[in-house]
C-alpha cells in the first residue's frame, strides 16, 4: 500500500519540465498528503494536487499519467514559450526582455543580443539609424572627390553613426515601455491571459486553468478550489467548505509575496481583509473563474459589513478559502517580477482617514512572486516529530568542477551521508554585477539558504542541476533541451522514493544508511536538543525576573495592573495556568539534567523562535 507523504517545490521556469517527471515517479510509491510549492513551482504542487484529488476519486493512476504527459505538450511546438504570451502593450518590450535574459540565437552574444533590441524596435531603430544613414549616402557620393583614406575614415564615422543612432533610439524606446508601459500593465510583460483570444489556451493562465480541471476529473468551466481538496470526494455544486478541516485529503499551499505589506502569504489565508476588482482580475485568469468568485464571493457577516459591501460595488470579497479558485492562488504565486504581472487585490487601508461614511478606503495591494520571500519554502508542512516525509526539489546551477553528463541521473544530487551538505554553498564573487547579485541572493534567499543545511533537513533535498541554457528566462529552449530535463526530472523522483521507500523497522539486518530511519532519528534528536534549550530559557527566565520586576506567578494572580485588563485569564484558570508553569519550570529542569541530548548532537543545531503566521 503507499505511504503519504509531503512534497515542497523550488521555484524556476524549468520546473514545468523538470517537475511533472518527478511528481510521476514518486507517485508510483507515495499518496501526496500535503503539496506546496512557490512561483513556478506552485503550477507543479497545483497540478499534482490535482491529480491526487483524482486518485482520492477513482483510485487509478491515469491523473498522474496526464500530468507526466505535461513535459511533452509544453515540448511541442514551442508551447512553453508560447504560454508566456505577451499583452498587446508590451510585445515590443517583451522581445527585448527575452532577448537580453535569454539564450543567444548566434555568436557572439552580445551582437545577437543587440540585434534583438533593434529587432523588437524597429520603428526606433529606423529613425534612430535616420542621420548616419543621410551622412552615409552623402560620403557615398564624394567618392572621386577625396582622398581615399578620409573617404574610408568618413565611411568609418557614418556607420558608428548608424550603429549608435539605432541603439540610442531603441534604448529610448525600452526606457519609455519600462517607465510607462510596464506599470501600466501590471508591473510586468504578461498577465497571463490572450488579449487577442481569452478563450485560447496557448496563454499561461488559460492554459493552467484548464489543465488543473481536467486533471482533477472536474467538468467544465468548473475551476479547481481548494475546498475541492480538502474534501476529494464532495459534491462540487455544493458551497465551498468554509474552513480547511484537520485531515484534508489534500491540503495545497503556495507562497505569495505581499509587496504593498513587505511580507509574505501562504494560500489558503485565514484572513477576511482582501477584495477584488472583477474587471482587473479578468486580465489574470479566465472569465469563468472570475465569474465563480462573484458567485461564491464572501457573504457580509453583519448588518454593518453587508451596508460596507454594498458601498464598495463593484469589488468584493474574496471568497472562503474552501471556494477559492486555485488558479487565482498559483498566479499570484508565480508572479515572476517583470516577466509576469502582479495581481492586485484591494485592502482597507487604516492608517488614512476615515471616509466621510466612517468606512476606511481600499487600496490596491500587490502580489508578486512568492520566490521574492521565500522561493524554496522547505519548513512548509514541517512537524517536530513527521509521520512521512517532506520531499523537497531544489533547481540550482552545476557547481564549479561539475558538468552536465549523459546520464541524466548523474545530474542530480541527494546527501550520501549524514554529514554531507553542512556547509554554506560558496558563491564566487567577480565585479561588481556578481556582487550585486550575490546581495540579492542573500536578502531573498538567506532563511531558504539557512534552513536548507539542518539535519532533518538537507537529507530529503534533491537538487537537479542546470546548465547555462537550461534555466533563467530561457523560455525558447529547443526540444532536446526539454527532453533532457524532463529526464532529469524522473531521476529525480525516482531517487527521492528509492531513498524513503521503506518504512523504519529496526531491521537487524539492514545496515545503517540514509533514507527514513536516519530522517525520524535526525528528526527526533535535533527537536530534543531544540526543546532542551528552549525550554532551559524558559526556566531561567521565569525564576529570574530582573528586580524590581513581580514574578510570572504574581502576574499570573493579579487583579490590579495590566494582566487584569489587557488579555485577562478568567479566575477559574489561573490557579492551572500557575502550575502549568511550574510544570514546564520542572519540565525544563528534566531536560537540562539531561546533557546527553547533547552528546553527538547533528549539526548545525535549529533554534526555535516564535514566527508569526503566513495564513493571516
Amino acid at each position: 500500500m503507499p505511504r503519504f507523504c509531503d512534497i515542497v517545490m523550488k521555484g524556476g521556469i524549468t520546473s514545468g519540465i523538470v517537475y511533472p517527471a518527478a511528481v510521476v515517479e514518486i507517485a508510483k510509491d507515495f499518496v501526496f498528503k500535503n503539496v506546496g510549492g512557490t512561483s513556478a513551482g506552485a503550477i507543479a504542487a497545483a497540478l499534482t494536487a490535482a491529480a491526487e484529488r483524482r486518485r482520492y476519486i477513482d483510485g487509478s493512476y491515469e491523473s498522474f499519467d496526464r500530468v507526466g504527459q505535461i513535459p511533452t505538450y509544453l515540448m511541442t511546438d514551442s508551447r512553453l514559450f508560447k504560454l508566456f504570451a505577451p499583452n498587446s502593450r508590451t510585445t515590443s518590450l517583451f522581445r527585448t526582455l527575452i532577448s537580453l535574459a535569454g539564450r543567444p540565437r548566434f555568436r557572439p552574444a552580445l551582437l545577437a543580443k543587440w540585434c534583438g533590441l533593434l529587432w523588437a524596435y524597429p520603428l526606433a531603430s529606423v529613425i534612430g539609424a535616420a542621420p548616419g544613414v543621410v551622412s552615409l549616402v552623402a560620403v557615398a557620393r564624394t567618392r572621386d572627390e577625396t582622398a581615399a583614406w578620409l573617404w574610408w575614415f568618413a565611411i568609418v564615422i557614418a556607420a558608428a553613426t548608424i550603429a549608435g543612432g539605432v541603439t540610442i533610439a531603441a534604448a529610448i524606446a525600452l526606457a519609455r515601455d519600462l517607465l510607462g508601459r510596464l506599470p501600466a500593465n501590471g508591473y510586468g510583460l504578461v498577465t497571463g491571459m490572450n488579449d487577442a483570444d481569452r478563450t485560447s489556451e496557448v496563454a499561461l493562465s488559460t492554459w493552467l486553468a484548464a489543465e488543473m480541471q481536467r486533471t482533477a476529473g472536474l467538468p467544465g468551466n468548473v475551476p479547481l478550489t481548494f475546498g475541492m481538496l480538502w474534501d476529494a470526494r464532495r459534491d462540487p455544486a455544493l458551497p465551498g467548505l468554509e474552513e480547511q478541516p484537520e485531515t484534508p485529503d489534500v491540503n495545497l499551499e503556495m507562497i505569495t509575496t505581499n509587496v504593498t505589506y513587505g511580507r509574505p502569504y501562504s494560500f489558503p489565508i485565514t484572513t477576511h481583509e482582501f477584495f477584488f476588482d472583477p474587471d482587473e482580475l479578468k486580465r489574470y485568469v479566465p472569465d469563468y473563474v472570475v465569474g465563480w468568485m462573484i458567485a461564491r464571493s464572501r457573504a457580509p457577516r453583519d448588518a454593518d459589513e453587508a451596508a460596507r459591501f454594498q458601498r464598495l460595488l463593484p469589488k468584493r470579497a474574496l471568497p472562503l478559502m474552501g471556494d477559492m479558485p486555485v488558479i487565482v492562488a498559483t498566479r499570484m504565486s508565480l508572479a515572476f517580477p517583470v516577466l509576469l504581472s502582479a495581481v492586485p487585490l484591494y485592502a482597507a487601508d487604516r492608517s488614512a482617514a476615515p471616509q466621510p461614511d466612517g468606512f476606511f478606503p481600499l487600496e490596491r495591494v500587490w502580489f508578486s512572486d512568492g520566490g521574492l520571500s521565500s522561493n524554496f519554502p522547505i519548513t512548509l508542512f514541517d512537524a517536530p516529530l513527521p509521520r512521512w516525509p517532506t520531499f523537497a526539489m531544489n533547481l540550482a546551477a552545476f557547481p564549479p568542477g561539475k558538468h552536465r553528463v549523459a546520464d541524466e541521473a548523474q545530474n542530480v544530487y541527494m546527501i550520501t551521508r549524514n554529514e554531507d551538505g553542512r556547509l554554506p554553498a560558496f558563491n564566487r564573487i567577480h565585479g561588481l554585477t556578481g556582487f550585486v547579485s550575490a546581495i540579492v541572493n542573500a536578502m531573498q534567499n538567506w532563511n531558504d539558504n539557512t534552513q536548507a543545511t539542518l539535519p532533518g533537513y538537507r537529507d530529503r533535498i534533491v537538487t537537479v542541476f542546470l546548465d547555462t541554457d537550461e534555466g533563467g528566462l530561457n523560455l525558447d529552449m529547443p526540444p532536446e533541451v526539454l527532453s533532457r530535463l524532463q529526464k532529469r526530472g524522473a531521476a529525480a523522483g525516482a531517487l527521492l522514493a528509492s531513498r524513503f521507500r521503506d518504512p523504519s523497522t529496526l531491521d537487524p539486518v539492514k545496515p545503517p544508511q540514509l533514507g527514513w530511519e536516519n530522517h525520524r532519528w535526525l528528526r527526533f534528536r535535533t527537536t530534543m536538543s531544540s526543546l532542551r534549550a528552549f525550554l532551559g530559557m524558559f526556566g531561567g527566565d521565569v525564576r529570574n525576573p530582573e528586580a524590581p520586576d513581580v514574578s510570572y506567578s504574581a502576574l499570573i494572580e493579579a487583579r490590579n495592573g495590566t494582566p487584569a485588563r489587557s488579555y485577562p485569564l478568567k479566575t477559574s484558570d489561573r490557579t492551572g495556568v500557575d502550575a502549568l508553569v511550574r510544570d514546564t519550570v520542572s519540565l525544563a529542569d528534566s531536560y537540562d539534567n539531561l546533557g546527553a541530548l547533547d552528546d553527538h548532537q547533528p549539526n548545525p543545531p535549529p533554534h526555535l523562535v516564535p514566527r508569526g503566521s503566513l495564513k493571516s
